[in-house]
Order: structure tokens, then sequence, then C-alpha cells
């Protein structure tokens, strides 16, 4: 993680300007002992403070903190960050699972929830779990999510939600059976005690009336007492203050504007104004983007001067400007500043985050600045590592805001690779015939020679155009991405393995689909399929070794990159079932079969040939296991999905008949086989695990010798010459 990811898994540190609140700390310990605590109230109550107070009490469990922003409407970062900082508090997750959620979109964030409350329910000790401005993620879908969560809290875990509004979640199911607590404003609001401390804090003496005055006037509004601490410092006439004092909104703005930014010296104020279009800044962000040298000076300045400043980490690297400040200072700036510098300021910071691959961050300061073009190029550039992160939604999103009309043909690229993606034909054609007649733009920012080359990629992976189609365009996308070093290339040469592997060319497909495996820049979906199809190609081969080598290989890029959860996995768990079958190996072959097709349940979002291929070598194994009508029903819906497609077919079509002969000798030897006795049928039932002979025959109470005599009574009936190969026949006639 960056470190501004890192900034957003700590709660606030202590501060010596935080007011102490009995009350109010045991009004939060008392909530946290809920399963859901909503601390809800609008912005300058002090709601983080006070759970991050509660936090570092002595009563108060272990905790994870995380604060949200606009990003986290994107399913897989939000739980990913979730997941890191409950790694962090002590709960282990599976490492495949925890920060590396990837895959589907839709089935992701369900799946890594699951992971998520088992590993909780796993911890011995009670946890908080702390969403912070929650206020600011929109997406129904992570709301459900959220909701999902709170669903399935284990005892000891408890949720704290803080946020400006009520969440979209069922808090009336919770009130009713008081699984909810909840802190709101009326709760948070200063005591005429407590804004008593404050006031002695910074050196303010006012009357017990006229505190009672000004308590009464702003509500209790923890924001608006401390701006009129701040203003009532030194001024003499403090009763006639606090009778003209108000603490609504535009009190507060004016006041800020007034009181707090007008009376700083230029130095200070132009630095705030110009920071405040900055959500978080460090002072190195700030030099770059403000133009200016002393950044981290004037940093420790205003946290001296406690002026709004917010430290995010421990360290003090990263802060924020309270949002009552920052808001304030933003539209001061737009009224002082020339919407040209604006632009600069924006532009700028989004050159100090793209030179540090903080792509986020880089895209918003972008748009912001009106520079959709070069946004559309950022997005361009990062699209594939996004996408192989999981992060689809963040993808999609940024093309939205960019717009397909001032993106260019960078962004439709882009648009085209999300639709052939999630198996959009129709979008895809829209798109790529948007950009017929720019075949020789480029190189695009992501390391395509040309939108031919890209049109060409996309044709040959996702292949709508069937086998013939699918051969033309590899061709041309190898001939013209050279670079070893380069994902295209690595999807040039998989897609021609994968186009010769139709046409069974086996021994032409094995090279291709071995410099795609070498390439460096191979995503961890491509490299999946190409290890696939080689063990795929070596088995049909007779190389059942290599094959196995292969399928090995496939599901450590599974477990190394987190991908075991994705729909494409499936490719990799059916080369190993067929590798096992090859090696004898019927029980774990069935296993991970199984597996294999339960993750393809998932989603059948993947073009159309990652299911055909998922259906062919399933039903292959699964007739060869005498799994019979299993691969019957597998084979029918393969030769579905094979009939939208014409020429070209020859090979699959072939090996869907070798398939269908496979099925219709097993049903010929069910009818031809001599009946097996009772007692045979016990001893090839026991077979099928690791026992021996002899402790086969104990277990049957039969003595060693006999037991020897039916097993060679059962294997002649069968015509089996091993004891893997009478399981085998066993299981297909349906005897055990």
């Amino acid at each position: 993680m960056s470190h501004l990811s890192e900034a957003k898994l700590h709660a606030p540190s202590a501060r010596a300007s935080w007011v102490d609140r009995p009350r109010l700390l045991d009004a939060m310990l008392h909530a946290i002992r809920h399963p859901v605590t909503l601390v809800a109230a609008p912005a300058g109550y002090g709601k983080t403070t006070v759970v991050a107070q509660a936090l570092l009490t002595e009563q108060c469990p272990a905790s994870a903190w995380v604060s949200l922003d606009a990003g986290d409407d994107d399913p897989v970062r939000l739980w990913s960050h979730v997941a890191a900082a409950l790694e962090r508090a002590g709960c282990a997750l599976p490492a495949a699972e925890a920060g590396r959620v990837l895959g589907r979109l839709a089935e992701a964030p369900q799946t890594l929830l699951t992971t998520i409350v088992a590993a909780l329910g796993a911890m011995p000790e009670e946890l908080v779990l702390v969403l912070d401005d929650f206020h600011v993620v929109r997406s129904p879908a992570r709301h459900e999510e959220v909701e999902l969560l709170v669903q399935s809290l284990p005892d000891n875990v408890h949720l704290v939600i803080i946020s400006r509004s009520d969440p979209g979640l069922r808090l009336g199911r919770l009130r009713v059976s008081r699984d909810l607590a909840e802190l709101r404003a009326d709760d948070l609001a200063f005591t005429v005690p407590e804004a008593r401390e404050m006031f002695d804090r910074t050196g303010v003496a006012l009357s017990d009336p006229t505190l009672a005055e000004l308590v009464e006037r702003t509500e209790g509004w923890p924001a608006a007492l401390y701006l009129a601490a701040l203003s009532l410092a030194g001024r003499p006439d403090t009763d006639e203050f606090v009778h003209r004092f108000s603490g609504s909104n535009r009190f507060i703005g004016d006041y800020l504007t007034e009181e707090v930014l007008s009376r700083q010296p230029e130095r200070l104020r132009d630095f705030i104004l110009e920071a405040s279009v900055l959500e978080r800044f460090s002072a190195s962000l700030c030099d770059h983007a403000l133009g200016r040298s002393d950044s981290t000076t004037i940093l420790h300045d205003l946290e001296r001067g406690n002026l709004f400043l917010v430290p995010l980490d421990g360290e003090r690297r990263w802060f924020r400007f309270h949002q009552l400040f920052a808001a304030v200072a933003r539209s001061e700036l737009e009224l002082a500043r020339q919407p040209e510098h604006l632009e600069g300021l924006h532009a700028r910071a989004a050159e100090w985050f793209s030179a540090r691959s903080l792509v986020p961050e880089a895209i918003t300061h972008l748009l912001a600045a009106g520079r959709r073009q070069d946004a559309a190029e950022l997005v361009q550039a990062n699209w594939l590592r996004f996408m192989d992160a999981g992060q689809g939604a963040t993808v999609q999103g940024w093309l939205e805001d960019v717009g397909l009309g001032d993106g260019g043909p960078p962004a439709q690229a882009t648009a085209a690779w999300l639709a052939g993606l999630v198996g959009d034909e129709q979008t895809m054609a829209g798109h790529l015939h948007a950009l017929e007649g720019l075949e020789d733009y480029g190189p695009l920012p992501d390391g395509s020679r040309s939108i031919e080359s890209a049109t060409a990629q996309m044709r040959a992976l996702f292949g709508f155009g069937g086998p013939l189609d699918m051969m033309a365009a590899a061709r041309r996308a190898a001939e013209l991405e050279t670079n070893g070093r380069s994902a295209q290339y690595v999807i040039a040469q998989a897609t021609l393995g994968h186009a010769h592997y139709l046409q069974g060319e086996l021994d032409q497909a094995v090279p291709h689909l071995q410099a795609a495996i070498r390439g460096d820049g191979a995503p961890g979906l491509l490299r999946i399929l190409a290890l696939s199809l080689a063990c795929f190609a070596e088995c049909e081969r007779g190389n059942t070794a290599r094959g196995r080598e292969w399928a090995e290989r496939a599901i450590n890029v599974l477990d190394s990159r987190g991908l075991g959860t994705t729909p494409q996995a499936s490719w990799a768990y059916v080369a190993l079932a067929l590798a096992q079958a090859d090696a004898g190996k019927s029980d774990e072959a069935m296993r991970t079969l199984e597996l294999g097709l339960a993750t393809r349940r998932l989603d059948n979002a993947q073009a159309v040939w990652g299911p055909i291929h998922h259906l062919l070598i399933s039903a292959r194994i699964a007739a060869r296991l005498g799994h019979t009508a299993l691969a019957r029903d597998l084979l029918t819906e393969l030769t579905h999905r094979m009939s939208r497609f014409g020429e070209g077919m020859t090979a699959m079509h072939a090996r869907a008949d070798a398939v269908r002969h496979l099925i219709q000798a097993d049903a010929a030897t069910e009818l031809a086989g001599e009946p097996l006795t009772d007692r045979e049928v016990d001893v090839l039932r026991m077979l099928q695990g690791s026992l021996s002979l002899h402790e086969i025959a104990g277990a049957l109470y039969l003595s060693p010798n006999t037991v020897k005599t039916h097993a060679r009574a059962a294997y002649r009936k069968l015509g089996a010459h091993s004891r893997t190969e009478a399981v085998s026949l066993a299981r297909r006639r349906s005897l055990i």
C-alpha cells in the first residue's frame, strides 16, 4: 500500500487539545458493546474524535480503523482496505484473500466478506471495526455489502459507523432487536462544563452566564465553540462578542474568512488557500503543487498554531484540514484566484501523484484541471493493472468521468477492453466501430503499438468472431507486438497459441503458449490462460508429466496473486484435474473438478471460450472417471455453446465426439459386464481408499486370501488390470 492508503488505516492520534468528556466516553464505551454503533451528526461535532478517544481507553477492545473516501465506492478497494485494517489488528486472513481480492466484481466482495466473517469469528478476543466518513460511500451495492456484514457479525465483533447522515442500512431492524446503539448531535454537543474546560485550555475566561449563553446560542456545536474560543483570546469585549455570535453555517463561514484566514500572514494564508484543493497532503506534495519549498516549515507552524490541521499518520507525514475549514478555504480560493490558477494547482498535483503511481489521485486532479485527454491517457496506461487487481469498477468510473467524446481514441479503446472482459459482445463491437479509420493511431499509453494492434488483440482474445477470425487477428497482433517485456506481447502470443490449439495444431500452439508464459508483462489472468492451454495441449499430445507441470504452475499463480475465487480460475482447476486423472489419481481429480465447476458457476461472463474449454475438459474427465451422468450434462451444455460457430471448429468437434464415444463405450460396458457379488462390491468400495489388502481384510472380518480372491474376481469381471482402474470402472457402472 502507498503511504496515502496507509494513512486511511490509522485512527487519529491523541492530541493535547482534546477535551476530556467522561460522560461521552462512558456512553461510547457502553455503545460499542452492541453489535453496531452509529455515530451520526453534521460536520464539526467531533464524531471521529470521540470514537478515537474511546478506542484509546483501557476498557475498549482492540480496534481496526478505515477512513473512507469516494474511491471506496469500488468494492475491491473498499473491502481490501477493510481486510488490511483487520490484519493490522491481529485478525489473520488467508494470504490469498487479504488485500488482493480479484476477479468478477459482482462476486469478489461477497467472497471476501465470507472470508472476513470466518476470520473474525476465529479471533479469541473482541474487536471493534470502525468505518469513518461512511457518508462518502454512495453506492447502494456497497451499502448492501455492509448490511451483509452486519447480519453476519460474530458475537465478538462490534462495528462502529461514523457518518454525517444515516447510512443506507436497515436500522429499524437493528433498533427493534436492540443490536444498535446511536450517538447523535444532541449527545455530541458540548455541555457547559465541557465548554468551560475547552475555554480554560485556550486561556479564555468567561463568566458562567456568558459561557452558558454561548453554549445556548451555538446549541453546543463543538466547531462553533472552538471558533469562539479562538476569536475571544485577547478580546476585551467578550460579552458583546458572545451576544452577536451565531453558530450557523453561514456565520461560521464568514467567521473563518474574516477572523481566521484574513488575519494570517500572507505566507500562511496563501498556503492554506492553495492547499485546500488537496484532500490529503504532505510537505512534498505541497511543495510541488503549490510551487514552493517551505511546506515542511509551514505545516509545522500550522500544527503548532492549532489551525485546523489534522495529522493522518503517526509519523505526521500526511495531513488534512478540518472539513469545515477546508470548505471555506476552497470557496475563498475560488473567489480570490482566476480559474487558470486553480487548474494549474490541480495539474501540478496530478504530476506529483502520477510520478508516484498514485493513479486515482492523479486522475481526480487531472479532471479538476479540465485535462480530460490527459486523464483518458492515464486511464488507458493503467487500466490493465487495475483490472488485474480487480478494480474494474474504478476504471469504469474513470471512463464515465472522462467521457468517451472527450477522452478520444484511448478512452474508446479502454471501454472496448472493459466490455470484452465482461463478455459484452455488442458494446465492444460498438467501441471498435467508433475506432475504425484510426488504425495507425498510436502507440497507445498502455503499450499497444497502435489502434490496429489493440483491436487485433481484442478480436483474438475474446473470440466473438470464431476460430478463423481469432487466428487472423492473433497473427496480426503477433506481427505488431514484438517487445517480449510488454503485456501486449503476452496477449498476442497467448492468443496465437490458443488459435492453433482450437485448430488442433498442437505442435504450433505450444511454442506460442510457452512464449506467453515466459513474458515479463503477463497479467495474472493471461498467465493462467496460457498455462492451462499449455496443459491441455501437452496432455493431448501424451506429455502428461509436462502437462501436470503447467497445471501446477497455474495453481501457483492462483495462490500467489489471490485469484482463487475468480471464475477464470476454473481453467487452472480443470487443468490440474486433467493432470491428476492422467496420473491415475481419480479421487483427487474429481475433487479438483468439482471445485472448478463450482468456481465457473460464479459467473459465466468470460467471453465465449472460457466456458467452452472448461466444459469440454470437464466432460472428458467425468467420462473417464465413470461419472457418466455428469459427463452427459456437461456435453449437452458444451454442444449448445459451440453451436454458434461454424467454420474452424473441426478439431473442437472431434474432441467433443471423443468424449461422446467414451460415454457410449461406458454404457456398452455396463450392459455387457458380468454381475459382481455383494462381497466383491464391498471389497471394491474399500479399495477406493488407501487401505492395504490386509487392512481391508480386518475391516471386513475376512482373511487376506479371501479378500485377494474377491479382488481378482472383481478385476476380471470389470476387465481391469489395476486397483485404480477397477475403482474407476466400478464408478462408471455406478457400482460404488
